[in-house]
């Protein structure tokens, strides 16, 4: 292989260590960059190359030097699995709230490596037109109950779940999410291209059930909202949400960028995520891929030469 393939081999492994996350056998699977077997993926990860690069201990995988990155993710991982207990509790009962569609679960919490901190987050998929009163009514109530219960701080239109940035970190943010309810997994079906940098990726999910009665009560709720009275409304709601994007970016001294605005003015999508740790966090990615694969090209020769007086 080359010395790109190699690392799109490990590529979980680099992507976790950016957000000082060891990973597992399976996540360095099935968030590869080639196809590749388990098997297959077994072998490689002995040969001397790789194996100068990650360690492993007790199942969780790490570039060499951040052995303590294993540990972490132990804690991580049962706080993770008992907010997702919560979320899924939680979803099953939003998702009959008025103009919710869809639920999926993003974040920490959905890749199973949670801080102490770490907020619920949630894309939520909503009725066409109806991305402001959503907000209104969504991000409300996670303000009285906590962040740490349910944090809804990506809305898409249903009739827009084609996303416009398609490259290496959304793909994997795309993956990882885990829909919480049935419609939810539409948003991956909308985007195809996701699997192509994924390969080894699938969609595996346990959809929350309806509560009896919900979905009547859902349409109930909606109706007053319906036509003209609807329309005022939402363009009221949007204002307030515009207010607060503003209030969001501004904690950072930012602006708010111009491709967020824009879409949502069209009422494609409302975005609050994508804050300065993230933004550091991808590059620190790039920076270990780079510098990663300065090591290999310089050890490369001496590898060949060492299997070929092997052989």
């Amino acid at each position: 292989m080359s010395v790109e393939e190699d690392l799109d081999l490990i590529d979980a492994v680099i992507y976790g260590d950016a957000f000082d996350c060891a990973v597992t056998f399976d996540e360095i699977w099935r968030y590869s960059r080639i196809p590749i077997t388990r098997a297959q993926l077994r072998d490689r990860l002995q040969q001397p190359m790789l194996n100068t690069l990650v360690g492993e201990r007790d199942g969780y995988y790490f570039l060499n030097g951040r052995e303590h990155l294993a540990d972490r993710r132990k804690d991580r991982l049962i706080r993770a699995q008992r907010l997702k207990k919560r979320a899924r509790h939680v979803a099953r009962m939003l998702q009959h709230f008025p103009f919710v569609r869809g639920i999926v679960l993003t974040g920490s919490v959905a890749v199973d490596d949670a801080e102490a901190d770490a907020d619920v987050d949630m894309l939520i998929i909503v009725a066409e037109g109806r991305i402001g009163l959503s907000f209104l009514l969504l991000a409300t109530l996670s303000r009285l109950l906590s962040r740490q219960v349910f944090c809804p701080n990506y809305y898409m239109s249903q009739a827009h779940l084609s996303v416009s940035r398609q490259d290496r970190y959304v793909a994997r943010e795309l993956v990882q999410a885990e829909p919480l309810t049935s419609q939810a997994g539409a948003l991956l079906a909308a985007n195809p291209w996701a699997h192509e940098h994924l390969p080894n990726s699938s969609l595996t999910t346990h959809p929350v059930n309806l509560l009896p009665g919900g979905a009547l009560l859902q349409r109930i709720l909606e109706l007053p909202f319906s036509g003209q009275v609807g329309a005022r409304c939402e363009r009221k709601a949007r204002n307030i949400v515009e207010r607060r994007l503003r209030a969001h970016h501004g904690a950072f001294q930012l602006q708010v960028p111009e491709e967020v605005r824009r879409r949502f003015e069209l009422g494609i999508e409302l975005r609050f995520h994508g804050a300065p740790r993230v933004n550091d966090c991808v590059e620190r990615y790039d920076r270990n891929r780079t510098e990663l694969a300065h090591r290999m090209r310089e050890a490369r020769p001496t590898e060949i030469i060492s299997q070929r007086t092997d052989g």
